[in-house]
C-alpha cells in the first residue's frame, strides 16, 4: 500500500491481480469474491486510515479542535501558512 495521496491505479492494479489469483483457484465465484475481500479489505482500511492522518483532514481536525462551535474567519483559527505547512506535509 501507499499511504499518502492519490494511488488509485496502484490500488487497482494490486485488487485486478488479487482478483485474477483467487477467481482462477475457484471453486466458484462467490468464493473468489469473498476470498478476495478477505485479502483487500484490510489493507484497503489501513490505507484510508492512514490517509485521513494528513492533508485536507488534518487541516479540518485542526480547526474543528480550535474552534469547536464553529468560526466567522478561518485564518483566525489558523494561518494561511499554517494551513498550507499541513497539506505540503501530506504529500
Amino acid at each position: 500500500m501507499y499511504p499518502v495521496g492519490s494511488n488509485g491505479a496502484s490500488q487497482a492494479i494490486l485488487d485486478a491481480s488479487c482478483l485474477a489469483m483467487h477467481l482462477a483457484a475457484g471453486p466458484t465465484v462467490e468464493a473468489a469474491l469473498a476470498r478476495y475481500d478477505g485479502e483487500r479489505r484490510p489493507a484497503t482500511s489501513a490505507i484510508v486510515l492512514a490517509n485521513r492522518q494528513g492533508g485536507p483532514e488534518a487541516v479540518i481536525d485542526m480547526v474543528e479542535a480550535r474552534a469547536p462551535h464553529g468560526f466567522d474567519d478561518i485564518d483566525a483559527v489558523a494561518s494561511r501558512e499554517e494551513r498550507k505547512s499541513v497539506v505540503r506535509g501530506y504529500a
